[in-house]
């Protein structure tokens, strides 16, 4: 097991999570989608504020932000988490820059804080990620040069085609795959239905399907009454009449943002803060294009060799969501007990805002863990071109 440290010290450069807040996903929707007059750099301002009032940090002892995000251009571009973080009222010093490992990028900004502050560099990073993708799609003004191709095929650079190759490979039925969605759908139900979200997410103005004003406070796209039946009725997206992945399968398209706040404990034991989670690990790792769904199982078996921890060891799984079959893979490949994977449920219902996406399932792993769900956990995801990201925490106690 990795050592846990009974004492800290003021100069203990272990990094730690002290807060994190989400906004509650939603559909990116033309007519329907509750952030759809919000831009995404008001939901990422949001996001931080919360988080950083949360935490207690002292605010001028912020040095840096990071904030994932995939599209970054328009209201996302020009350093979106610098001026996320001007929009957050942050002191004028905390720098900001943001990151893009695609789908990735929000807990590959958590891991790079990480990185800094056990090196010494940084002592309080806030970190996160956002995604609008109503107003920003993901598949708009994407140019990839022709010898990317040489290396992998043109459908490789179809996440839906990914996920199409890796349920016919492995051999994952479309039934399977709507049972898994189903009961996706149904923790997180349960769980907002519960208030277990309530901790984690921050008001934010939105609009209702008929434009007026509301307080934004449940991801949009859980549906407590979906139903095997109406699962089945629905025409595979990617490969028409072929197919096994259909929309109740893969994860929808979303608009949100989560922050987190990053700190030495030494730090945070001068400021008298209680930390929520310890950062123990962190790991990346590349994968073939066409098996982009299957990079969460060499990145999570990577991480633990690096902790010298067992795989039985880990009490909570959060591995993203992108498509059920992906999921599934995930948990056979890695022989893991799914009532410990995603347990209120994962991006299937909540959403999948990419740049967010990291960040927000990091912030809920941080939350089960601190209501005693178990003392360690591991966020994944696989990522678009072939990669997979996994990161380790461990619950710190009071």
């Amino acid at each position: 097991m990795p050592p846990t440290d009974t004492v800290a010290t003021a100069s203990d450069s272990t990094p730690v999570i002290v807060g994190c807040r989400r906004t509650a996903i939603g559909r990116a929707h033309p007519q329907r989608g509750m952030f759809r007059h919000v831009r995404g750099d008001e939901l990422a301002a949001a996001a931080i504020a919360a988080a950083v009032e949360a935490s207690g940090v002292d605010r001028q002892s912020i040095e840096d932000v990071i904030l994932g995000c995939t599209q970054q251009r328009g209201e996302q571009g020009g350093n979106v988490a610098r001026a996320a973080a001007l929009m957050a009222g942050l002191p004028l010093s905390a720098a900001g820059t943001t990151v893009n490992r695609l789908c990735g990028s929000g807990l590959e900004a958590l891991a790079r804080a990480a990185h800094a502050v056990r090196a010494g560099a940084e002592r309080v990073v806030v970190v996160g990620g956002v995604e609008h993708m109503h107003h920003l799609p993901m598949d708009s003004a994407i140019d990839f040069h022709p010898r990317v191709l040489s290396r992998s095929s043109r459908g490789a650079l179809s996440m839906g085609l990914t996920a199409e190759h890796l349920a016919a490979s492995a051999g994952i039925e479309r039934q399977r795959q709507e049972a898994w969605a189903l009961e996706s759908h149904r923790r997180a139900a349960a769980a907002a239905t519960a208030g277990l979200f309530d901790g984690e997410i921050v008001p934010v103005q939105a609009h209702d399907e008929a434009g007026a004003l509301i307080r934004a406070t449940r991801d949009q796209s859980i549906r407590a009454d979906t139903s095997a039946a109406a699962m089945a009725r629905l025409e595979p997206v990617f490969l028409p009449g072929l197919g096994t992945i259909t929309a109740a399968t893969s994860a929808p398209v979303s608009d949100g943002a989560a922050a987190l706040v990053v700190m030495a404990r030494g730090e945070a034991l001068r400021q008298g803060l209680q930390p929520l989670a310890r950062i123990v690990a962190t790991a990346v790792v590349g994968v073939a294009p066409a098996a982009m769904g299957t990079g969460p199982v060499p990145a999570t078996r990577k991480l633990l060799d690096r902790a010298g921890v067992g795989i039985g060891d880990i009490d909570l799984f959060e591995i993203n969501e992108a498509f059920a079959a992906q999921v599934i893979h995930n948990v056979d490949a890695l022989g893991l007990d799914p009532a410990r994977v995603n347990v209120h449920g994962g991006s299937l219902a909540i959403g999948h805002p990419l740049g967010a996406s990291g960040a927000r399932i990091a912030t809920t792993l941080v939350h089960s863990l601190a209501r005693g769900g178990g003392r360690l956990g591991v966020a994944a995801m696989c990522v678009g071109l072939g990669q997979g990201i996994a990161v380790l925490l461990e619950r710190e106690s009071s």
